[in-house]
């Protein structure tokens, strides 16, 4: 009889076991160039810089040398008389935060940051920053592991930092981005446009302190809001050195669905 209840009970257990998901990844030998575009719906530059940033893959730099991170701030919603629905002020504070790190007073869009460096030419200098970008020897080491659980996502993340100063003021980034968000405008400089939105940030968590001794394992929980299409999504891991602003690594893992 004791058998028999076991046998029930897991059977009763099956269904919530296959709803839990797996996703894993690890950074490589090359290091990733982080790109943090600052834009909103209701700015009339950032479409150009927003089509500009997709054509990359066809421009010869893929997701093995670049992460995009689309960040949408919120000042704009005012003076532009459109309030953008995926704006927050979590990423107008990093603007800000980026800004004070390259001693600069003032944030605009289209805002191009790579790996820390704040780009005013970026149709001239982006990608050859890119390349430059991976062709250093990285000074950090990442592994993510995600799990899904009902709505919650369980993010398990081991992280090395290489180089005194580095462990001193190194800090861990998380990011949830979703990919082909239709959104049609009805306000501002882009009235009457419809925008399929790509990397665009959900939610953005840190700064995480990191141990000084190199080596961190941290655990973070994140509720999946109602909005969001997992299998569109990724969660991206960014580590930063604080006092000179420069990223010393970044990995994106796809939460692509997998097959039972």
């Amino acid at each position: 009889m004791n058998v028999f209840r076991q046998i029930v009970a897991l059977i009763f257990l099956l269904p919530s076991l296959t709803l839990a998901q797996t996703w894993q990844a690890q950074s490589g030998e090359i290091q990733l160039a982080v790109l943090e575009l600052f834009t909103a719906e209701g700015c009339g530059l950032c479409p150009a810089a927003d089509r500009w940033v997709d054509q990359l893959p066809q421009q010869g730099i893929n997701d093995d040398q670049l992460i995009v991170l689309g960040f949408h701030v919120d000042y704009l919603d005012d003076k532009k008389g459109w309030i953008d629905r995926f704006a927050s002020p979590v990423f107008s504070d990093r603007q800000r935060q980026l800004a004070r790190l390259n001693l600069y007073q003032t944030v605009y869009t289209p805002e191009f940051v790579v790996s820390g460096e704040v780009i005013h030419n970026w149709r001239q200098h982006l990608k050859e920053l890119v390349k430059a970008v991976n062709g250093f020897k990285p000074e950090a080491h990442l592994e993510i592991q995600v799990t899904q659980h009902s709505d919650q996502l369980i993010i398990e993340s081991k992280i090395d930092v290489i180089g005194d100063a580095n462990q001193q003021f190194s800090m861990l980034y998380l990011a949830v981005t979703e990919n082909n968000i239709e959104s049609k405008i009805g306000g501002g400089d882009n009235a009457g446009a419809t925008f399929h939105h790509q990397n665009l940030v959900r939610k953005w968590l840190g700064p995480f302190e990191l141990n000084q001794t190199g080596h961190t394992d941290l655990t973070t929980q994140i509720t999946i809001d109602d909005d969001w299409n997992l299998s569109n999504s990724s969660i991206v891991a960014v580590v930063q050195n604080l006092e000179d602003g420069f990223v010393l690594q970044g990995l994106k893992l796809p939460l692509v669905e997998k097959e039972l």
